[in-house]
């Protein structure tokens, strides 16, 4: 979306703060090992609350890069969850966290996202952060791509993503397992009509591979463990039961550092997201097409 950033950025009235920033939102770093350090819950937003219009002005903000980050660079969406959860009564915090974020985009204004050719065969990799959002709430998030057929490939290649979720639970969970069975539960509703569209456009689809790096949440979906305190699970999740006994999911466990959802759930520091944007989006875009014309002449 060539010049998209630049111009909402002057619709905007952008002032730069900090040139370059290399991270959409603050990172809060965890204390590992001090005696007496405690891990608090987040501490309310009290900052003084914003006036009507500017209040509308970070609604209009949070509106325009939502459609840019669901469409191009989905590095942004955690941060737009954060901003988008205050934006009814926003405060000078949200307003500093909106700055950062416009700070962020100004430094990577024009991105692209690469797709490689596949067999069209959808997979999903689906994650959850507990308690991070506020209001003993969580946050999930699903990477959706196409790739090969499993039958062909056992680690499918990394592509391009047709869609990517990141959410706040609306319902507060009693654990990090039911955290991320919800947002398999999510995800797996969410897939359910991209697989419709696959096989309308003659792109047959097997059981889409569904990962998740949380044991308990695979083991509830296959009955394997004993329930004693979470008959709530059954009650909100047995779809997942259903549509795992119909083939229509694999739902698979595989170590986080291989699920590409991990990435949108949490607040990562600085040097985590120069290491990952590569993964999920590209800056250079004349290179780009410098290479495919020098691809197309050969």
């Amino acid at each position: 979306m060539p010049n998209y950033i630049k111009k909402a950025l002057q619709k905007f009235q952008y002032t730069s703060k900090k040139y370059p920033q290399y991270s959409p939102h603050r990172h809060v770093p965890i204390q590992y090992g001090k005696k007496g350090t405690q891990q608090f819950a987040t501490a309310p937003d009290e900052s003084p609350l914003l006036t009507p219009i500017k209040t509308k002005h970070i609604q209009s903000t949070t509106g325009s890069f939502l459609y840019y980050g669901r469409a191009i660079d989905y590095t942004i969406l955690p941060a737009l969850n954060d901003i988008a959860s205050a934006q009814a009564q926003p405060t000078r915090q949200t307003k500093e966290k909106t700055q950062q974020l416009m700070d962020y985009l100004h430094t990577y204004p024009d991105v692209y996202v690469r797709y490689y050719a596949s067999d069209m065969v959808l997979y999903v990799d689906s994650d959850a952060a507990y308690l991070v959002a506020p209001k003993a709430r969580s946050r999930i998030a699903g990477y959706f791509y196409c790739s090969d057929h499993p039958n062909v490939t056992k680690r499918p290649k990394a592509n391009g993503a047709i869609l990517v979720e990141c959410k706040t639970l609306r319902h507060v969970v009693s654990s990090s397992a039911e955290a991320e069975v919800a947002g398999i539960f999510h995800n797996a509703t969410t897939a359910v009509p991209i697989r419709h569209i696959l096989q309308a456009l003659n792109h047959p689809q097997p059981p889409t591979p569904l990962k998740t790096d949380n044991s308990t949440a695979t083991g509830f979906i296959y009955d394997n463990i004993h329930q004693k305190r979470s008959k709530a699970w059954d009650m909100r999740y047995h779809w997942l039961r259903d549509r795992q006994n119909q083939q229509q999911f694999k739902i698979y466990w595989e170590k986080g550092t291989n699920n590409d959802a991990d990435y949108f759930t949490k607040h990562h520091p600085t040097n985590h997201h120069r290491a990952q944007r590569a993964k999920y989006v590209r800056d250079n875009i004349k290179e780009c097409l410098h290479l495919l014309c020098s691809a197309r002449v050969c």
